[in-house]
């Protein structure tokens, strides 16, 4: 069995043959930073300090060719097979909760715009003897249906926050509906009020970090929006006195919701301001609204990112390039905490590594 030696810790873990790296570490839960889970986010990069792996193929912006060189790995698509030496970096601020199977009962499907539902759930029964579900504000789920013997997963982030959870077993969701969509388009039908569906996690590392002490600037695209309100609610709930900012883009006037939580928010806490972006204008358009890219608009609003941590979410693209420009202006790695919502991809052939 192969053996993986844990630095700076000093921890060592037994793994199955071709047993992947990310899990074997999230199932010892050791703190390492995930999302996407597929090669394409970079964020559970670690260094192979002796041995080798075997990575399956992966998004070569994830893992630049020189980083590879120097040793670096991605956790998430290397396969073990020989005893190997890794160090991990920045676990100091992570949090682990426990991956957990959850039977949920839909007690709401609710229109929040044309296209975009809150599905909330009842959590009727969790494993590990009944424990309650906890997580971390802005990590995800994911939510499992069975068609005609077939399983379909997909992953969706928390608008609820971690209170509602473990307090009054109530998860929501902020789920696009497309006619392609494997899970969404079932949204209505399969999936209505008292449908019963299976949920997995809590997934994923671009949550809260509750121990910081600064400004805290949350930035959402279209559902990204969700993770984003949780953050943020957690954070003033919690007593959170410095700077939150809410910055929320959407396509037109037509994708805009959330409105009335944030200004519900915006009246109970004095440290908190919202911010809306709008790519199309139209009549109608919210007041507060402006007509320009979220991330331009982000970057006009906040010159100064010192002492803040910043959490991003939404398309990749959007993410991708607002984090470029957010590292340009000297935020560092270890204060941008972004998850973008990659759509599933099929199993890849691996590579050598």
């Amino acid at each position: 069995m192969p053996r993986v030696h844990i630095l700076p810790s000093g921890t060592d873990l037994l793994a199955d043959p071709e047993e992947n790296l990310l899990k074997l570490l999230r199932k010892h839960q050791v703190p390492i930073r995930y999302s996407c889970r597929s090669g394409e986010c970079g964020s559970c990069k670690c260094f192979l300090e002796s041995g080798n792996v075997t990575l399956k193929t992966y998004d070569p912006k994830a893992l630049p060719e020189a980083q590879k060189a120097a040793g670096v790995i991605l956790a998430c698509r290397a396969v073990l097979h020989e005893d190997i030496t890794i160090r991990l970096t920045d676990s100091d601020d992570l949090i682990t909760h426990p991956e957990r199977n959850l039977l949920c009962r839909v007690v709401a499907l609710e229109p929040l715009t044309a296209d975009i539902f809150a599905l909330r759930l009842h959590i009727e029964f969790a494993d590990m003897e009944g424990i309650p579900f906890t997580f971390s504000a802005g990590q995800y789920a994911q939510i499992v249906v069975n068609v005609d013997g077939h399983e379909i997963a997909r992953d969706f982030s928390m608008a609820s926050t971690p209170v509602d959870a473990e307090y009054d077993d109530i998860l929501e969701f902020h789920i696009r509906r497309t006619p392609t969509g494997a899970l969404s388009s079932l949204l209505g039908g399969m999936i209505r009020p008292g449908a019963q569906l299976l949920v997995r996690g809590p997934m994923g590392t671009s949550y809260f970090r509750p121990r910081h002490e600064g400004p805290l600037v949350a930035v959402g695209g279209g559902t990204g929006l969700a993770p984003m309100l949780s953050v943020v609610q957690t954070a003033l709930d919690n007593g959170k006195l410095e700077p939150v900012a809410l910055f929320a883009g959407f396509r037109n006037q037509a994708d805009v919701y959330g409105l009335d939580r944030m200004e519900q928010m915006r009246r109970s806490y004095r440290n908190f301001s919202y911010h809306i972006a709008l790519d199309e204008a139209q009549d109608g358009d919210p007041p507060q609204a402006v007509h320009r890219p979220l991330g331009a608009y982000l970057l006009e609003q906040v010159t100064d990112f010192a002492g803040a941590k910043v959490y991003l979410a939404g398309p990749p693209g959007m993410v991708e390039a607002i984090s470029a420009s957010l590292l340009e202006r000297g935020v560092s790695e270890r204060d941008l905490h972004a998850d973008a919502f990659y759509p599933p991809v099929p199993a890849a052939q691996p590579v050598d590594a």
